[in-house]
């Protein structure tokens, strides 16, 4: 009974752990990671690579799986990169495997495991918040997680030698791949049913070819979590969680009834004689083979669940955001942003050319919904847990709308004054006409830069010397020339600062 519940404690331990591990790695990398799966997967070869890299760093899955449901769901990630993707989360996912066969089972890092754990838990309470303290959360959790491993592999050999364990053999294989889904669906770990597996194996309480069928069902298992994750989102997250069940199940059905009844000779021919081997091995065979099979026909796959599941959604742009989705909510914000700097660009530049006013002022009120829906969803976002580099992107992105905005609103307060110049027929009100528009078709068509702000501050200097020209000959017909030239400059001050925090988010 004492070795039973010895075994629950480590499994609890590892399952603590994991998270722990998760969470540190998710601070240090999610950021890296999340510009690296967006610039990285325009192909089905570099989606698979960065899919197994990532996971294999992240040490999860089931993580990298929500994100990608976070990229398609607000579609900077299209279908079938997001299919590549998930096909290389599924090899990378094997990497545990192999870590804990040779950290838990074949190397004896015991000794090390709680110094390791007491060092990263000092340098969490006492170094203040950042890098430095999530690298004394990952120590800590992997000292812990080795540990763990230890605890359960003791426990399991005292259960072995304790009581008679042939009543789980001779059950067949189907049972166990039923278990092994059943196990990973319940705890949402495919690492911690590997690890069961690795430790029934190594204290004999099942035989190489039940394990096979555990680590089968297992990885089957894992389609639970993103069918949690799918399940109340949008089409696009429907779409890749149909893809990862059918992937699954294909390679679950391949590996069952084809590779693991010959597996055993096949082990015996490349020389892996250890079971421990030869299961991870297995399982990093299995998942090879999947992509292989799989890989050549991502675009029929895409086509099918497309016409099944819906085409033609909308983008779910604005949906909730959770932590997997902090960095595609970054993105989302910064696309929205640039759209919404494109249309004031275009407003600003042409105010009334070719438009009534009250089609500008319709225009108008237009840009500033769109400007409360970025604000709302930037609310949202800055209520998550953010690095110190994306609270700074979250607080230039407001920066450039704010700015932006206040462009548009300054040449809105005189849009009526503009109208009146637009019709007046008097020679120097067309002349004073004419340098507004100049002025701002080249303020709103360049590029941001010193010249600029230069050439804008000359233009508006000369235009405040006919403003007052004009005001002196008594020419001004109802038009308020001297506010309508404070209001072009005015305008103008903001756009140059709207561009000059573009410019230093995109360095």
């Amino acid at each position: 009974m004492n070795s039973v519940l010895t075994m629950i404690a480590g499994l609890g331990l590892f399952l603590f752990s994991m998270q722990l591990v998760e969470q540190a790695v998710q601070t240090l990398f999610s950021e890296k990671a999340s510009h690296w799966l967006q610039r990285s997967t325009n192909t089905t070869l570099k989606g698979v690579v960065a899919g197994a890299l990532i996971t294999a760093v992240m040490q999860s899955s089931s993580l990298v799986g929500l994100l990608v449901l976070a990229f398609v769901s607000v579609g900077i990630l299209p279908l079938r990169h997001a299919m590549a993707v998930m096909l290389g989360a599924n090899l990378g996912t094997t990497v545990t495997g192999w870590l804990v066969t040779l950290l838990g089972f074949k190397l004896s890092l015991s000794a090390v495991s709680l110094p390791l754990a007491g060092a990263g838990a000092l340098c969490y309470v006492l170094l203040p918040k950042g890098l430095w303290r999530s690298g004394g959360l990952f120590l800590l959790a992997f000292g812990l997680l080795i540990f763990g491993l230890d605890t359960m592999k003791v426990a399991v050999e005292g259960v072995g030698q304790r009581f008679d364990v042939s009543w789980l053999q001779g059950y067949p294989p189907l049972v166990y791949l039923l278990a092994g889904v059943l196990l990973t669906a319940i705890i949402q770990s495919s690492s911690a049913a590997m690890l069961i597996t690795l430790s029934a194996l190594n204290g004999g309480l099942i035989a190489l070819p039940e394990a096979l069928a555990l680590v089968i069902g297992a990885d089957l298992g894992t389609t639970s979590t993103l069918l949690l994750g799918a399940i109340k989102g949008s089409v696009q997250k429907k779409q890749v969680a149909a893809f990862h069940v059918l992937y699954n199940v294909g390679t679950a059905l391949m590996a069952f009834s084809l590779m693991m009844p010959v597996w055993p000779q096949v082990a015996v021919w490349l020389g892996v004689n250890d079971p421990l081997y030869g299961l991870v091995a297995f399982h990093t065979g299995f998942n090879l083979i999947g992509i292989v099979v799989f890989a050549p026909f991502l675009a029929a796959m895409e086509k099918g669940i497309e016409k099944h599941i819906g085409k033609r959604a909308h983008h779910d742009l604005f949906a909730d955001i959770s932590p997997q989705s902090v960095e595609p909510a970054l993105l989302v914000l910064s696309r929205e942003t640039d759209s919404l700097i494109e249309r004031v660009r275009n407003y600003c530049r042409y105010p009334l050319q070719g438009r009534s006013l009250s089609r500008f002022l319709e225009e108008y009120e237009q840009v500033t919904d769109q400007e409360m829906q970025l604000a709302d969803y930037a609310n949202r976002l800055a209520q998550q847990t953010l690095t110190e580099g994306q609270e700074q992107r979250l607080q230039r992105l407001r920066a450039r709308v704010r700015e932006a905005v206040y462009a548009l609103k300054a040449l809105k307060d005189v849009a009526d004054d503009l109208a009146l110049l637009a019709e007046s027929r008097d020679p120097g009100l067309k002349g004073f006409s004419e340098q507004i528009l100049l002025a701002l078709d080249r303020l709103y068509q360049a590029s941001p830069g010193a010249e600029l702000a230069a050439e804008h501050r000359l233009a508006m200097e000369k235009l405040q010397r006919e403003a007052y020209s004009l005001v002196s000959g008594a020419r001004l017909r109802g038009i308020s020339v001297l506010n309508l030239a404070r209001e072009v400059d005015e305008s103008g001050r903001h756009w140059l600062r709207s561009l000059a925090v573009t410019n230093d988010v995109r360095q």
